[in-house]
């Protein structure tokens, strides 16, 4: 019998779900993915993984020949139900209000899901993320889910019985009889945590009461009056919509959680198909397991934009199972992952990248189908020289220039951005400053020996300007015949730890020849020459 282990390891998981839902719809031509969030607050960097597992998949079925589709959709139609820590308090007093009906708490957007809506639109392009919105605010409120709605309002009482089987103290006569699906805004103080439906005529004639005191009849065939609770609302959906695959964290994957849930609620009152599903794990910030829009300290994919390049969120995201966590970091092991994705990327184009390994650089384009042959800079050495030139673009490029190391210009530009970004935003115990004048009062703390060994280094870096001889010559420098290995890489090590110190200030920097050379050799000779 075949390995299922090692067959899956052959082929890419999303390549895996792409053959699984051609397998299972044998005769579609094109293909629906769904995702979907509530803007509540921050769109967290979790909220991303239901996307861009929705495009992965996408870009596999395309790939394939068939045309696909991600649909999107904002539930700016669900009630406020708390306030997030970085909204005024004062907005508790739309708590039960649409989404879509509170005003921007910063008074930028027309209204408060959009203020948090936008921003996730705005940097999708730029991570090759190409889906349809949905507004569900407009779908509701346009009416076009009316018949569904009316059908689920009628089958309430086996809604019910199915919601009360996931029910450790199952469903009462009295819960039974006084269930509705539907949660009504009520027309007065336009909030739904106090309404009631009190009367029904079986067709589209319902009477709601709320606690505010208003009471009204209203025919739902001609205008809405609110929206499905979720587990009604997303199998509707998936009917609506021809939904084929969505995925979703693992709340909702767990048994008894809401898929589970929606399903039986799809096949057994709406008669629909459930689509693939695929649950996925939470997604870690420098070791914090779970993340929650209602915090205002979540991290949003913006967030993550200012210090990761598209390319390489992407290929994070891909490489990982989505049943498996992941973690994005901010600290100094960003620098372990930009490396890690250089080398592959290398890999790729010399051929030297297993099958799933190639497919996880492929999906990591923003590009369908095209790997750049770019050369990338190393983010741990332009983290540095950066520094050294301020931010100076111009002046980075001749760094550069000066070490002879080739460098795509586009690349370049954003590698310095993204860096600076994380050294002054997240990494501040990284900053480094070149000298301007010599470090006498350091220079004078060593011991004659050391001083010795810097004034040798400042008389012959000069007959030695190229990389090759002056990194000959920085290690060459410390050694004594007499000395051991060990004894040889200490005195190399505290050589290297005063040179740093006498350019800036710190006992580590970048690779030590390859430093001065991108200094140039006036500023190299003037911070090192004592005499």
């Amino acid at each position: 019998m075949e390995n299922l282990e090692t067959r899956m390891e052959e082929e890419h998981w999303a390549d895996r779900i792409a053959k699984k839902l051609i397998e299972v719809n044998k005769n579609k031509k094109k293909f629906i993915l769904a995702s979907g969030i509530t803007p509540s607050g921050k769109v967290h960097i979790g909220n991303f993984r239901d996307i861009i597992t929705s495009d992965l998949v996408c870009r596999s079925l395309k790939e394939k020949g068939y045309e696909a589709q991600i649909i999107f959709s904002w539930d700016d139609y669900d009630r406020l139900r708390k306030i997030p820590s970085n909204v005024p308090e004062s907005f508790s007093q739309y708590i039960g209000m649409p989404l879509c009906e509170i005003p921007d708490p910063y008074g930028c957007h027309k209204s408060y899901s959009e203020h948090f809506a936008s921003e996730l639109e705005e940097v999708l392009p730029s991570l090759g993320i190409d889906l349809r919105f949905i507004r569900q605010s407009q779908m509701y409120k346009a009416n076009e889910y009316y018949p569904l709605i009316k059908k689920a309002i009628q089958e309430r009482k086996k809604i019910a019985k199915i919601l009360g089987e996931f029910r450790t103290q199952g469903i009462s006569e009295e819960e039974l009889e006084s269930y509705f699906p539907l949660q009504v805004y009520c027309r007065s103080c336009k909030k739904s945590n106090g309404t009631k439906i009190v009367d029904y005529d079986g067709e589209s004639i319902i009477t709601y009461s709320c606690d505010c005191g208003h009471h009204k009849t209203v025919d739902i065939s001609k205008e809405n009056v609110g929206k499905l609770s979720w587990k009604v609302d997303w199998p509707m959906r998936w009917g609506f919509e021809s939904v084929d695959f969505e995925p979703g964290g693992s709340d909702h994957s767990s048994p008894g959680g809401s898929f589970e849930t929606a399903s039986k609620i799809a096949k057994e009152v709406l008669d629909i198909n459930p689509p693939y599903f695929q649950g996925y794990a939470f997604v870690g910030i420098q070791g914090a397991s779970k993340m929650s829009s209602s915090k205002g300290t979540s991290f949003t994919p913006k967030d993550l934009l200012k210090i990761y390049e598209p390319e390489l969120l992407r290929w994070v995201f891909s490489r990982a199972r989505p049943n498996k966590s992941l973690t994005l970091f901010f600290d100094s092991d960003l620098i372990r992952q930009y490396e890690e994705f250089d080398k592959k990327i290398s890999s790729y184009h010399e051929n030297k990248l297993s099958l799933v390994e190639r497919r996880e650089i492929e999906f990591s384009s923003t590009i369908l189908r095209e790997i750049p042959k770019v050369r990338n800079v190393p983010f741990r050495q332009i983290t540095s020289f950066g520094q050294i030139v301020q931010g100076n673009f111009q002046e980075l490029k001749k760094m550069y220039e000066r070490i002879g190391e080739e460098y795509d210009e586009e690349t370049l530009k954003r590698r310095l951005e993204k860096s600076s970004n994380w050294v002054n935003e997240f990494m501040p115990e990284l900053k480094i400053v070149l000298r301007e004048k010599p470090n006498v009062e350091y220079y004078n703390s060593l011991s004659s020996e050391e001083k010795e060994h810097i004034r040798k280094l400042s008389k012959e870096m000069v007959n030695h300007w190229d990389l090759e001889k002056l990194t000959w010559l920085v290690y060459e420098i410390p050694k004594k015949i007499e000395f051991s290995d060990e004894e040889k890489k200490n005195s190399q090590r505290n050589f290297f730890k005063n040179v740093y110190h006498l350019l800036i200030d710190q006992d580590t920097g970048p690779r030590l020849p390859t430093f001065l050379i991108a200094l140039g050799e006036e500023k190299s000779v003037k911070l090192l020459n004592f005499e």
